[in-house]
């Protein structure tokens, strides 16, 4: 449902609203007003809740319980331009079905602890029992209290931001911050043992879980593969090594979705460390990256769908390995044991499932 609403209500209401363009002039003339929103920070910020209490309209004085939750979303260009929306749904005493959508756009203004949003249009529509109603509220501007910090997701780094003292509490978060241009390079880890073979013989080929074609290291052309979840490959090769990871839909929470791929390749050195059984070698292995690359899809998400592209820096990065050979069943283990830098959640994504993953034999 919120997918629906918030595509559907978007063009029309820009469409409303001249386009949405910086040079629309205000209510009464004059000058537009001019926005200041850091560049880094422009982008989709979503937030959304499945259920949630009592919530109370401050623009009807309405109350009603949020069993069907809200989702919002901030969508704010460099140039301070924003489209903000926020749906909730729920049920009240005397109605079967409430609900609240709230859409604004105009010029942000984000300095040290608040977010000012000007708007030159907003809009909010009511359905309450048998009184819907669009309503044009007033253009005062509308004031948060903001805390900026880092939010660890699974396979990133992102931004948090939570907005208080306004009309809604918010934790919105950025769907797609630009990836850090100068990542640390870790040191080597004190207990990790340097090798000099490069991958072993009865390991060269490729290893893979679920689809392993969704990119080619020769050309660089990429697909996503279908359905949702991560899906990943090594190729080991004389002297280096290929590895991939696709996921599709990696946030769980807001209107717009993002999937990524991301692929690095480089040289590899291997040493033996102990020998679990007849069949089965484990070891260190130091992967240094000379190529990396993430690629970000956006979609479900209106205008702003599309891919973008980023050059990493290639970083260096330790693990530990198992390899059983194939008279004892075959299998080989990377594991992710050792501190890694900024892009080791791309090769060390686990499932949750602690610090070994597995691939199986493709060719």
């Amino acid at each position: 449902m919120y997918k629906a609403i918030f595509l559907l209500a978007i063009p029309l209401f820009l469409a409303a609203c001249g386009g949405g363009s910086s040079g629309s002039n205000p209510p009464g003339g004059g000058s537009p007003p001019t926005g200041s929103f850091p560049a880094e920070l422009s982008g989709i910020w979503q937030d959304t809740l499945a259920s949630g209490g009592e919530f109370t309209n401050l623009y009807t004085g309405i109350t009603f319980n949020m069993t069907q939750g809200y989702s919002a979303q901030l969508k704010v260009m460099p140039n301070g331009e924003y489209y903000f929306a926020h749906y909730s749904q729920g049920v009240s005493s005397n109605c079967a079905l409430v609900s609240f959508f709230d859409q604004m756009v105009g010029q942000a203004e984000l300095s040290g602890s608040r977010l000012i949003l000007r708007p030159r249009q907003r809009r909010l529509d009511v359905q309450n029992c048998t009184s819907p109603a669009t309503l044009n509220l007033p253009l005062d501007p509308v004031i948060f209290d903001v805390a900026l910090s880092n939010y660890e997701t699974f396979l990133d780094t992102t931004v948090q931001m939570v907005l208080s003292g306004g009309p809604y509490p918010l934790k919105f978060k950025l769907l797609n911050p630009s990836p850090p241009a100068d990542p640390a390079q870790p040191p080597q880890p004190q207990e990790f043992q340097l090798g000099t073979d490069g991958p072993y013989r009865e390991m060269l080929g490729v290893w893979g879980h679920r689809d392993t074609q969704f990119y080619n290291p020769q050309t660089g052309a990429y697909q996503f593969p279908e359905g949702t979840g991560h899906h990943r490959f090594i190729r080991w090769l004389p002297g280096g090594y290929e590895l991939a990871l696709a996921y599709v839909r990696v946030n769980l929470e807001g209107v717009c979705k993002k999937d990524l791929i991301y692929f690095e390749k480089g040289n590899a050195l291997f040493k033996i460390t102990n020998q679990r059984d007849d069949y089965t070698y484990q070891g260190d292995v130091r992967l240094e990256a000379t190529q990396a690359r993430l690629i970000v899809r956006i979609r479900e998400c209106g205008s702003e769908d599309g891919v973008q592209e980023y050059t990493l820096k290639p970083l260096t990065s330790y693990h530990r390995w198992s390899y059983t050979l194939p008279a004892g069943r075959e299998d080989f283990m990377l594991g992710c044991h050792y501190p890694g830098h900024a892009w080791s959640p791309y090769i060390c994504y686990t499932s949750g499932q602690g610090p070994w993953y597995n691939l199986e034999r493709r060719q």
